[in-house]
């Protein structure tokens, strides 16, 4: 090969360095045997963040996979290996305890016709997207709590405070039972202010 076209090749190949250096995301090209082919500056990054390993060229890429991804991990990189396009997403406890999820793409890879075909990976942290939507999920949920207080727990009160307002206006003042139907009124009152108390709690949770 001519040095013009060596030179051509090696500003080539440092261009695509960069530009794989450049991304949000982690990328690493893998072997049939899971050995590193290669990789970018975002998951040499991550290996270190997450393992404390600084990563190189050869070593094992499956030694890197959590224990509880491990068997979802190489059915997935056989399907890449062997042609097809796979997304996925995995979750895993890291060492302080805390839920972390992945989103996963594995490509298959061929350079040769004569070579087997290897699995370039991408992959990011999407635990932030997922806490959001846990979020909103659990603020739903107290919102149809809310609202199940609101059209069914106050309705009733509210119904029999009507019932026994309009059966004293019916009656004559010296009626004998106005006292059990002011005590009635009383407990329900009661029964109202404690469902607006707990409906107004709820709220200030949202």
């Amino acid at each position: 090969m001519g040095e013009k076209k060596k030179e051509k090749l090696q500003e080539a190949l440092q261009l695509l360095e960069a530009i794989q250096d450049s991304t949000t995301v982690a990328n690493l090209v893998v072997a049939a045997d899971y050995s590193i082919i290669s990789y970018n500056r975002r998951f040499r990054e991550f290996l270190s963040k997450y393992w404390s390993h600084e990563v190189s060229v050869g070593e094992i890429a499956i030694n890197f996979v959590h224990p509880d991804n491990l068997v979802d991990f190489k059915r997935e990189f056989a399907q890449a290996l062997a042609g097809k396009i796979i997304r996925a997403e995995h979750s895993f406890t890291t060492r302080n305890g805390e839920t972390m999820w992945i989103a996963v793409e594995y490509h298959p890879v061929k350079i040769l016709s004569n070579q087997e075909n290897k699995v370039a990976l991408s992959f990011r942290n999407v635990t932030r997207e997922r806490r959001y939507e846990q979020e909103i999920t659990a603020q739903n949920k107290k919102l149809k709590e809310v609202a199940f207080v609101s059209a069914h727990q106050l309705r009733g009160p509210i119904t029999s405070l009507l019932g026994l307002t309009n059966l004293l206006s019916d009656q004559p003042i010296d009626w004998e039972d106005t006292k059990v139907y002011i005590q009635k009124i009383k407990e329900l009152s009661g029964l109202l202010d404690f469902e607006i108390r707990y409906l107004v709690s709820k709220t200030e949770e949202i």
